[in-house]
């Protein structure tokens, strides 16, 4: 595998950040806001690039073993 293959196709960046599937519920106490439980939603996590923000096709990019975008079609 190449060194490019493990990176952003369109800025270079190796780091990659999801787009939560859960929220947080939250009480304001002594001030200040504190997490009080995390539910999960029944979205997909999805994955971006953490420098453009361009989303990635997680399944593509598992089969060809490399990082790819997501065509903005799908």
């Amino acid at each position: 595998m190449k060194r490019e293959d493990l990176k952003c196709p369109k800025c270079n960046s190796d780091e990659f950040i999801t787009m939560p599937n859960r929220y947080n519920i939250l009480k304001f106490v002594d001030g200040k806001f504190e997490v009080e439980k995390s539910e999960f939603t029944n979205e997909k996590e999805r994955i971006f690039c953490r420098d453009c923000s361009i989303e990635i096709d997680e399944t593509t990019s598992l089969r060809n073993k490399k990082v790819v975008l997501k065509n903005k079609l799908n």
